[in-house]
């Protein structure tokens, strides 16, 4: 009579040359072979699988490990795809921002969360590394739905490029890039909603804006972050020098100096944007208002480096020039001799746009910048920027 825990080995059970990975029993019940065996040859493996028999409980095992061994593969694989191929920041971004949004407004939906974030991090850092005037452009230019993913994105992606300048270790700027895409978790719609919203904030919005840093923290736990750094970040996000900060109006000495970098660049990356009770400010305009200290008070070394590392005019920018052409910029400088971005010229002195966005050398005096011009005076789609960074 046939044992009703047992079920016949099956071919993928047996890979030649490897150990087996359960004990094999003849269907008499008398053990066959032990696991950790090695099958040598195609005769050995028949052998077994005419009459060899395997317990259920090993079989489920054999399969979850088969799936779990078959994912890390196509993880890796993916990875390694993603890595090779041609990077288009406006792109990455794009589809990081949809992922972002199904995140942060879905998390208990969500399998795997710490590794998602992660993943999005570290995709952040790779950009930071390989493409980083694409990476501040497409923050400036694609276009979102969802303010309050983004803006996690967005604080996320121009921390890297700070990062990069800082020479900070990867393992530092991962749990800092993962802090700074989860800060909001607990208040993403509500920050969208004031997007929008040209009345004071209520009481009620008061208290969850003065709250969501301790209710994020909450919120990653419950989703399995147990990374205590990762929390102490998003907990002291909203920390300021002054003691004005919250939630727990710490000292400036007390303050963590990943959570005030991520402060720095939360500040930034907001006031880039429109919303309903004010216009966004033109990076120049936000850049050198920061630098003044008229928003916050940071440390001072952090502002110099983050002004020099995006410049006056970061790419994504749009300018006029001397000769009354509308242009974006680039790329930075590539060197301490050259002051002037690298720009595109998109539309001719009359208005016109050309037919593709064509370069022009800043130092020349008929192309240096005059003026920053707002994105809507530009009237370029991103769609049409997209090969500048095709590289």
């Amino acid at each position: 009579m046939s044992d009703p825990n047992k079920v016949k080995l099956q071919s993928s059970n047996i890979a030649i040359g490897k150990e087996l990975p359960m004990d094999v029993y003849h269907k008499s019940g008398v053990l066959l072979v032990k696991r950790g065996h090695y099958v040598l040859t195609e005769e050995q493996k028949q052998r077994l699988l005419e009459n060899g028999e395997i317990d259920k409980g090993a079989q489920m095992a054999a399969a979850e490990r088969e799936l779990r061994e078959r994912r890390e593969k196509q993880a890796e694989q993916e990875r390694k795809d993603r890595e090779t191929r041609t990077l288009n920041p406006l792109i990455e971004m794009d589809a990081l921002a949809h992922k972002m949004r199904g995140l942060l407004n879905h998390y208990f939906y969500v399998s795997q969360f710490e590794w998602q974030v992660t993943t999005i991090a570290e995709r952040l850092l790779l950009l930071a590394d390989r493409q980083p005037d694409g990476l501040i452009a497409a923050c400036m230019l694609v276009p979102f739905q969802d303010y309050g993913s983004t803006h996690s994105l967005h604080t996320a992606a121009i921390l890297a490029i700070l990062g990069r300048r800082l020479k900070l270790p990867v393992e530092e700027m991962t749990v800092l890039l993962c802090a700074a895409l989860t800060m909001n978790i607990s208040a993403t719609k509500l920050q969208t909603d004031l997007t929008k919203q040209e009345s004071k904030l209520t009481d009620e919005q008061r208290s969850q804006v003065y709250g969501h840093p301790l209710l994020s923290s909450a919120l990653l736990r419950d989703l399995g972050v147990e990374n205590d750094r990762w929390h102490l970040l998003v907990q002291q996000h909203h920390e300021e020098w002054n003691g004005s900060g919250y939630p727990y109006g710490l000292e400036k000495t007390d303050i963590d100096p990943g959570a005030h970098l991520i402060r720095l660049t939360d500040v930034l990356t907001s006031l880039l944007v429109t919303q309903a009770h004010r216009a966004g400010r033109l990076p120049s305009i936000a850049l050198g208002r920061l630098f003044k200290g008229e928003f916050s008070e940071f440390d001072p070394r952090f502002v110099a480096l983050l002004i020099k590392e995006l410049g006056i005019y970061p790419p994504g920018s749009f300018v006029r020039l001397a000769n009354r052409e509308i242009a974006i910029v680039t790329h930075r400088p590539q060197d301490g001799s050259n002051t002037q971005p690298r720009v595109s010229a998109l539309r001719a002195p009359n208005g016109e746009v050309y037919g593709e966005p064509l370069p022009r050398n800043t130092r020349q005096t008929e192309c240096a910048i005059t003026e920053a011009v707002s994105a809507k005076e530009a009237g370029v789609r991103p769609a049409f920027l997209l090969k500048i960074w095709n590289v």
